[in-house]
This record gives structure tokens, sequence and C-alpha cells, in this order.
């Protein structure tokens, strides 16, 4: 009897469990254990700073949440050595390398979670006296670009040169297993594959050096490309002349790209090659203050494996902002423009942009050393149509939105240069360029003017691109099915 009525008691219960559920919303399902408390992101240095001397990591949140930063940096010959830091929702950071890797050069890895970061690096390069050759004396230069993000299976460094001058390729696997790649040095119409370049392993957070010297040589113009058959990388140059010195940042190549440059203090040579095993049937213009005009080096098309470098026209286009937009119908493509700077004492540096797919919005940040009062942000507009700009500046003190930078109309197919006053001294410099209507390309030019030395270099914006459209609706229960 007794086990009886604890059955009729289970019964009940049970019974009772199952009218409240049909009448009370069940409880929405606990999050999967392994889901990221914020959304954050991943950005790669390949080089952060030379061996013998210092580089600088600049960041800029431009998000309405803080941001939680880990910085790894990768010294070659020792262990990497990590760095946390805080940094406020719509302010600016520059994190100097640290002095127990002073002699090793370095690449870094750059993670965070919360708010929307971006990356750029400056990178210190001394004794340029005759650095070709290996005995350097004198003199500072520096090279910047914005860092990267891991992914594309091929990445082009397209500026390279081995005449009288020497361009190192540095190739970074910021991932936790070994990456696999194959390098391909092209020049004059042909491509070099040698043995020891083919099936390479870049270990997990290790980095891969190579001299182009050892296989191109006396060449203008070398490009590089690094196909990852394994694993994710991230690829830069370091070229260094006898009095200059640039940092050549790899790029993913496509068939619409613009590189921004500047014509004010120097002569603009323009960088580019088709990837790929036909000519690139491409129109091409260049960009000004004043006119659209058509480039004649590429009205003929482009060959693949024959990196070319042309001077911009300087006829009936003013001085000041200087773009090459470039769409191939055909094969692949890559750009990048390189112009002089000269300074007070006569003096002549050069600065580095890349192509970039234009967007409707774009971020650049770049910092110390840079003198604050010479920043120049250089925007073109390689659209048919004009573009109503918008421009927030994000220091160390949070953001701004300058009067002046606000609406300014940029006509189709033209460009303009754009300068910060009021600017603290030595402050990081963030800034994002929003278009309506058309799609933009940015670039910040920089300087950095310590005693008895003098450097140029630039930092190119970072694309905002939309979200590809995915082919599955998000289920809030389960999550969104892979493709």
């Amino acid at each position: 009897m007794r086990r009886l009525w604890v059955g009729v008691l289970v019964v009940v219960a049970l019974a009772g469990a199952a009218l409240v559920d049909r009448f009370y919303e069940s409880a929405p399902p606990s999050p999967a254990a392994d889901r990221p408390a914020e959304p954050g992101g991943v950005w790669v240095c390949p080089v952060v700073k030379v061996a013998g001397a210092g580089g600088f990591i600049h960041l800029v949140n431009a998000g309405d949440q803080r941001a939680t930063v880990r910085i790894t940096y990768i010294p070659d010959g020792k262990k990497p050595l990590e760095q946390a830091l805080t940094l406020a929702a719509r302010h600016a950071r520059t994190v100097g390398s640290p002095g127990s890797i002073a002699g090793q050069a370095a690449g870094a890895v750059v993670e965070y979670a919360g708010g929307e970061v971006t990356v750029s690096r400056t990178v210190l390069i001394g004794g340029l006296g005759d650095v070709a050759q290996g005995a350097g004396a004198g003199g500072l230069s520096a090279g910047a670009a914005s860092c990267a993000k891991p992914g594309g299976v091929v990445q082009v460094v397209p500026q390279g040169a081995t005449l009288r001058t020497e361009t190192q390729l540095v190739i970074m696997n910021p991932g936790t297993g070994d990456a696999v790649v194959d390098i391909a040095l092209v020049s004059n119409g042909q491509e070099v594959r040698p043995v020891s370049l083919q099936g390479r392993v870049v270990p997990a957070h290790r980095r891969l050096v190579v001299r182009e010297g050892d296989f191109i040589f006396d060449a203008r113009s070398v490009a590089a490309i690094i196909t990852a058959n394994g694993g994710r990388i991230v690829a830069d140059a370091v070229m260094v002349a006898r009095s200059i010195a640039d940092l050549i940042p790899g790029m993913n190549a496509t068939r619409d790209l613009v590189t921004v440059a500047s014509s004010a203090r120097g002569a603009v040579a323009f960088s580019t090659v088709a990837i790929g095993d036909e000519d690139a049937v491409i129109e091409a213009f260049v960009l000004s203050s004043s006119a659209r005009t058509a480039y004649s080096p590429l009205a003929t098309g482009l060959a693949p494996n024959a990196p070319q470098v042309s001077l911009a026209p300087t006829v009936g286009v003013p001085a000041g902002a200087v773009a090459l937009a470039a769409v191939s119908k055909t094969s692949a493509i890559a750009l990048g423009s390189r112009w002089g700077v000269r300074s007070s004492t006569g003096k002549i540096e050069t600065a580095i942009s890349s192509g970039v797919l234009p967007s409707n919005k774009t971020v650049a940040v770049v910092g110390p050393p840079a003198a604050t009062g010479a920043l120049r942000l250089l925007v073109a507009n390689p659209d048919a149509t004009e573009a109503v700009l918008r421009v927030v500046v994000i220091t160390e003190s949070g953001a701004t939105e300058p009067p002046r930078l606000q609406d300014v109309h940029l006509g189709p197919g033209r460009t303009v240069t754009l300068a910060f006053p009021g600017l603290s001294d030595k402050a990081t410099v963030g800034v994002i360029v929003s278009s309506t209507g058309a799609r933009i390309a940015a670039t910040l030019e920089a300087i950095a003017a310590p005693a008895n030395s003098f450097a140029a270099y630039a930092v190119t914006g970072v694309p905002f691109l939309p979200a590809p459209p995915v082919a599955v609706e998000p289920d809030a229960r389960q999550g969104v099915p892979a493709p």
C-alpha cells in the first residue's frame, strides 16, 4: 500500500510539471560554454622592430565599449613576450617595444575583446649610411603601416627591389599550428620559384625571413607572391637603400584597388603587378584635386609577372594628394605608391602607401615619433559620384569632430588633403573617415624630425567593408549553421 501511494504522488507531480510547461514558455538555452563574452579580433604585424632599434604599436578603439588588448611580441631567437592593457572606448594609445628585446628583430600579434580596435606600427631603422652593404652609420629612418588580419591564401608584396637595395621578406604565422608556404619572386616578366622557397614551414608564432637579393639580382622592381598551403600567414618587407628605408606591407590581390600618395614635396611613383597567367586588361586613372586623367602606362594592359614602376604625371596635376585607381577585368592586381618628402635641410625621405579596396569607411592610426603638426590626411574618391566626408579624430584624450572636417564635399575622381589643427604634441592620432555617396581610400602621411634626423612615412587606412551575405537564417537557439 505504501508503494502505491508513493507511485500516485510521483504521477501527480509529473502531470503538474507537464501542465505548467504547457502554460509557460520554456527558458532560453544557456549560451555555449566556449562562446566569447565580448566580440573581438586579431591583428598581425610581421615587422614591429628591427634588431638594435625600437618600434611602436599604435592602437585606436573606434567602438563604444572598452577593449581588453593582449600584445604578443614574437622576437627572433627568443620566447614570445606578452603585454596586456585596457583601451577605453573612443581612445587611442601608443606602446613602445619592450627593452628586453632591444637586440632582436620582432613582430607582434595583437588580440582584443570588446570595442573596435585598429592597429598600426612604426619601425625605426637607424644607421642608414651603408645599410645595404651591412655597415650602417648615421641618420634615422622609419617605416609605418597598418597591421593586417590573417587570412587570404595568396599575399603579394609588390614594391621590393634589389638594385643597390636590400629587401627582406618577412612572413609571420600567428596561428597555433605550423603553416606551409610557397614563395615566388617575379621581375622583368619572369617568375622565379627557388626549390628552397617551396614548402617552407613557418612554425606557430614564429617568423620566416627571406632576402630577395639571394634569388633576384640587381632588379629595380621585385614582387613577392606568397601562397599559404596550410595555416594562415601575414607578410611584410623591409627595404633599405643607401639613404632611405621603407616598410612594405603585404596585401591581398584583387581587381579593384586605389593607392593614395602626395606630390606636395616630391615625385610620386606607382607600382603595379598582375597576378596570374594572363595579361591584366586594366582601366586605370590618376586622380588629383582638379582632374581625373588616364594612366598611360597601363593603357595597353599589364603582362603577368612583370612588376612595373612609373612616375605619376605632373602636367595638369596640381601638387598635393594624388592617387592611382585601377580596375582589372581579368587577372587580379596589386598596387602601391612611393613618394619623396624633402626636409628643410634638403634631405629626401620616402613614404609608401598600399593599394586598398575603396569603401565608405576607413580607419587609420599613427603616433609618436610622428610630429602631429605635420600630419596630413590624403583622401581619394575613385567613383563617378560625389562623396561627402566626415572625419572623427581620436587621441589619448578621446574623440572629437573638428567642424572644418565635417561635410567635406569631394567630387568624382578627385582627391583632397586635410590637416589636423590643435593636436597636442606627441599624440597618438586615429582617424575615422566616413563617406556618404561614393567610396573612398585614405592615407595618413607622417613626418618624424628628432635632432639631426628626418623620417617620412605613411599609414594606409584600413577599409571597413560590409559583411558578406549568408545563405542561412540565424537561429537564436542553435546559432548560425556552418555554410
